[in-house]
């Protein structure tokens, strides 16, 4: 593919920029940017390599090979600091937030958790920021003190949307995060990532209703077998697919 599958046109101070990246045989070649404002669906039939790429990307898969910079500092083969300091800027958020939030930790101790471990500074108890985090997922500050499992789906969801906030990301890399949920509740998911984006936090969705993209990225890759086949503008892609993937995918999708 010529070009990175990024926002494309714009130049951003800060970029994670991927080539050629390989995950042993499950990811190859393939090839993004990514930053603030920037958005990017990644879609492909399950076992694509969509979930190795979110993995990939954050340091999570030690086969990793190619190319992975951060403001143009390489990160494959660095020291570990220079993978905390992407951890701290760029944040996964789970396809289930009720096995990725600790069930023994209430919202309020998981927050701050993932604060400190991005490096940030201490929340206190009564901090003001905790319950404006909540405010910023549309979340009663009330649900600070309860525990994942007395949430429901979708507020557990925006919990942990609440979590990756914490460390304050430039860039969100949001996994399936909407295919638990009943489909109004989805929407409002989406919609919250939608007014993040605006707010100038880069966004990388991986979903695999294609309905959920227009709107909320721009551009969309395509993975297949572990390998990109396609990737352009969202409506470009979806309007008028090329590859037999895509064809594939937006057959099988409710009419868009």
């Amino acid at each position: 593919m010529s070009q990175a599958p990024g926002f494309s046109g714009h130049v951003f101070k800060d970029m994670l920029v991927g080539c050629g990246l390989t995950v042993g045989a499950r990811l190859c070649g393939v090839d993004l940017e990514l930053g603030p404002g920037a958005g990017l669906g990644v879609i492909g039939r399950s076992g694509s390599g969509k979930s190795t790429l979110a993995r990939a990307l954050v340091g999570l898969e030690p086969e990793l090979a190619g190319s992975l910079k951060l403001a143009g500092r390489e990160l494959i083969g660095a020291p570990r600091s220079a993978w905390a300091e992407l951890r701290a800027r760029v944040q996964l958020v789970w396809q289930d937030a009720a096995t990725a939030m600790d069930p023994h930790l209430t919202v309020r101790r998981s927050i701050a958790e993932a604060r400190l471990l991005a490096g940030r500074d201490r929340f206190t108890r009564d901090d003001p920021r905790l319950a404006a985090l909540l405010q910023r997922v549309a979340l009663e500050p009330e649900l600070l003190d309860r525990l994942p499992g007395a949430l429901s789906g979708g507020q557990r969801q925006r919990a942990a949307i609440a979590r990756a906030l914490a460390a304050e990301p430039e860039l969100l890399i949001v996994d399936e995060v909407t295919s638990a949920l009943d489909r109004p509740v989805a929407w409002t998911i989406v919609d919250l990532l939608r007014s993040l984006r605006k707010a100038g936090i880069g966004l990388m969705m991986i979903s695999h209703d294609l309905s959920f993209l227009p709107g909320t990225v721009d551009r969309v890759l395509v993975l297949a077998d572990g390998r990109p086949v396609e990737a352009g503008p969202v409506a470009t892609v979806l309007a008028e697919p090329q590859a037999a993937a895509t064809r594939a995918l937006v057959d099988a999708a409710p009419r868009l």
